[in-house]
């Protein structure tokens, strides 16, 4: 199954079980959403393309309508597990010019894009409203190119066939390469036909299964979640819901013969609540820290595109868009910069924090009771005395601290991640796989006399990063001596897309490697301390035996949530 679809309906289920046993326990849910916060599947492209079937065909949904004609006049959203699926109408049919407009809008709340075409690929209009979206638009990197009915095609949906069409597609695709896309080939009627099959010839059934490319296509979709982090998206509500019922827990949890005990517990769940509300704004932070570099940099590859049109000579505008792309290049460094300091201080801020809590009279005296009494505390309560403070006497005098945060462990993990991105993703490696050579940025569709002879030379020229600036003026300038003034907007169109497109590609990928960084550097570290607290919260309430069944069982449900939260975050890994 598809993988951010397991998870949605894994958090879909617990958040129903959640809401339930909360409203059993007479907690009011005021501040708890019942309506979720979906991932949206969009489709969008190609009227008679065959979106309904690809939803039927991912859905299993027997109410998806599909056929030969115009199946969808607006936007339909189906609930499947925990995903919230949207077919839009195909746009360019004559019958419904208004489609365009619906479907935009929809294209506009996509997490994921799901464009499709049949194996007779574009025609001109379809080409530009794909290149629309992908470049205008700046959709490419929440994109899945689907190629559909490949059963037409004169080989099938057979490698060497898929092969023969990614060909094809270069030149559309351009200055995207379909090896930079997310591309999948899949006859939607073949798994469906293999649906009906089933029973009466499972070996037809395979066949048909296997010329569908279902497999591919859902292997596709889980690795475009995983790059782009999608599953982050899964979490809000956990955290809600996690945070009411601590809530409801503590208020349900009667209190121990031991009043210090008691105040042991508040201590402990003090720590969990700054932790976890640290760990939620750093993300925010961190991810807003690298969403305003991104940004810039797309700024930045507005204004060297705007230099095409600028009147300058040729070393000129080498020379200006040069520097633009150094200044994107410094950008991502002293972004990274940014985020380091920031990460670090906000973890220097949270071990004050802490410090400020140790320092209190009420815990000052409170650690100095539960060391006289340590031999009469109960074996668990002991237990989460050694594991949550490191306090011991030295003769007369009481040494630690009561309240074990574990910043210099976190900043040590921090550290150590920071390192490991850095070796395996230096800036400069980083910053020349996205701003990519394009070879066939400028290219022409052959033309005869000398201009289509200068197209086709400079088509084929190899360049290094940004070259392909210089390659589009190069033909430009010959151009002006052809006066074919035609020909001539359209190169100098094409140069200002190709270099806006490539800032794009540089920011897309800053993009993805920030929610990397947020994984490695906030994410993982902080939540072994929160585990640990959240361990110790837990293992002191087992030591209340009169504790109500109601509250055992939200202490079962909060545990799958935690758990789940875990299963989410390593998916994005």
């Amino acid at each position: 199954m598809l993988k951010i679809a397991e998870l949605s309906r894994a958090k879909e289920a617990l958040q129903e079980k959640t809401i339930r046993a909360l409203e059993e326990a007479g907690v009011n849910l005021d501040s708890v959403s019942g309506k979720s916060d979906r991932v949206k599947i969009v489709f969008a492209g190609q009227y008679s393309a065959g979106k309904s079937s690809i939803i039927k065909m991912l859905t299993g949904d027997e109410t998806v309508a599909t056929g030969a004609e115009i199946t969808t006049q607006e936007t339909k959203a189906y609930e499947w597990n925990g995903l919230e699926i949207v077919d839009t109408p195909g746009v360019h049919t004559t019958l419904r010019p208004d489609h365009d407009e619906i479907s935009y809008k929809a294209i506009a709340a996509a997490d994921i894009l799901v464009f499709v075409i049949t194996n007779e690929l574009f025609d001109s209009y379809m080409a530009e409203h794909f290149r629309r979206l992908a470049i205008d638009k700046d959709k490419a990197g929440e994109m899945i190119l689907v190629v559909n009915k490949m059963e037409r095609a004169a080989g099938g949906n057979t490698k060497a066939q898929q092969k023969v069409i990614k060909e094809a597609l270069r030149e559309v695709l351009a200055p995207y390469t379909p090896e930079q896309l997310h591309i999948s080939f899949i006859d939607a009627q073949s798994y469906l036909d293999s649906l009906e099959e089933r029973e009466e010839d499972p070996e037809i059934a395979d066949e048909l299964f296997s010329r569908s490319g279902y497999a591919a296509f859902i292997e596709t979709l889980d690795q475009f979640v995983e790059e782009k982090s999608i599953t982050s998206k899964l979490t809000t509500d956990l955290y809600v819901l996690d945070n009411e019922l601590d809530k409801a827990i503590s208020a349900l949890t009667p209190g121990s013969e031991d009043a210090d005990i008691d105040a042991l517990e508040e201590n402990l769940k003090q720590q969990r609540h700054i932790l976890i509300d640290t760990r939620t704004r750093l993300q925010r932070e961190v991810q807003d820290i690298y969403a305003d570099a991104s940004a810039k940099i797309r700024g930045l590859g507005l204004d060297a595109a705007a230099l095409v049109d600028a009147g300058l000579s040729k070393d000129e505008l080498e020379e200006k868009v040069a520097e633009y792309g150094k200044a994107a290049e410094e950008l991502m460094e002293q972004t990274r910069t940014a985020a380091d300091d920031h990460v670090h201080s906000r973890f220097l801020e949270l071990g004050q924090n802490f410090a400020d809590m140790e320092a209190t009279e009420f815990n000052q005296n409170l650690k100095i009771r539960l060391v006289d009494k340590y031999d009469n505390l109960p074996d668990t309560v002991k237990k989460v005395f050694v594991t949550a403070t490191d306090l011991e006497k030295k003769g007369d005098l009481l040494v630690g601290t009561l309240v074990k945060s574990g910043i210099p462990e976190i900043l040590s993990l921090t550290d150590s991640s920071y390192k490991a991105i850095r070796l395996t993703d230096n800036t400069q490696k980083f910053l020349k796989s996205s701003l990519h050579t394009m070879n066939t940025g400028t290219k022409i569709a052959a033309k005869t006399g000398k201009a289509g002879q200068i197209a086709s030379k400079v088509a084929n020229r190899s360049s290094s990063v940004f070259g392909v600036v210089g390659v589009g003026l190069e033909l430009m300038l010959q151009l002006k001596e052809d006066t074919d003034e035609q020909l001539l907007l359209e190169a100098m169109k094409n140069n200002r897309q190709n270099i806006r497109s490539e800032f794009n590609t540089a920011a897309y990928a800053l993009d993805d490697y920030s929610a990397e960084y947020i994984r490695q550097c906030v994410v993982t570290p902080m939540e072994q301390s929160i585990k640990s607290v959240e361990d110790n919260i837990s293992d002191l309430r087992t030591t209340r035996a009169d504790r109500s069944e109601q509250c055992v069982k939200l202490e079962r449900i909060q545990k799958d949530i935690q758990t789940l939260i875990t299963r989410i975050h390593e998916a994005e890994g």
